[in-house]
């Protein structure tokens, strides 16, 4: 996604709208963007850098942490960025936090700068729904897809388990208690 700023590039203060919907390389080979992304924007000319604020959405397509099943996200996300021609900024204040990116000649490619901000608002833990009901641990079978015939872990007492259970009822019956059901 290429933005050409040559009309406002050595114009300090000048801006330009833009309005893009292309496809984009991922900055990352673990996202996977899914289908064109739209950017709605201003470019605003600082002299001989760029400062590019986009509005993006799209959607990228994930793995659920809980059953391993791929889902399409939707995304929704407010980036800013500041190309230069060394792509590296020299002086950094606290106000000014704003990742810097290399100018392409008289381009601003905004790939990286949405890459980084998609990543950014994925969630830690993908999850498909909320409701979902993840993998058995016993055969590794899909819940969401429907019961599978393993015996339920907590339906297995372990043998140390049956024992305490002997032993606190025994305690029980010493002490006068009732046993409890």
């Amino acid at each position: 996604m290429r933005i050409d700023v040559t009309p406002i590039l050595n114009q300090a203060g000048s801006s330009m709208p833009f309005d893009l919907v292309e496809e984009i390389k991922a900055p990352d080979d673990d996202l996977k963007i899914i289908g064109p992304v739209t950017a709605r924007g201003v470019a605003t000319s600082l002299g001989k850098e760029i400062y590019v604020q986009a509005h993006v959405t799209g959607s990228t397509e994930l793995i659920c942490s809980r059953c391993l099943t791929p889902f399409t996200k939707p995304f929704d996300v407010d980036c800013e960025g500041k190309f230069t021609e060394s792509g590296t900024e020299q002086e950094e204040s606290e106000e000014d936090a704003v990742e810097v990116f290399p100018l392409d000649g008289a381009s601003c490619v905004l790939d990286d700068m949405i890459g980084h901000e998609i990543i950014l608002s994925l969630p830690m833990k993908p999850l498909c729904d909320p409701d979902c009901k993840g993998l058995c641990p016993v055969c590794g079978s899909n819940l969401n897809e429907g019961e599978c015939d393993c015996r339920k872990a907590e339906d297995d007492i372990s043998p140390f388990g049956r024992k305490l259970l002997e032993a606190m009822e025994e305690r029980s019956k010493k002490n006068g208690r009732p046993k409890e059901t």
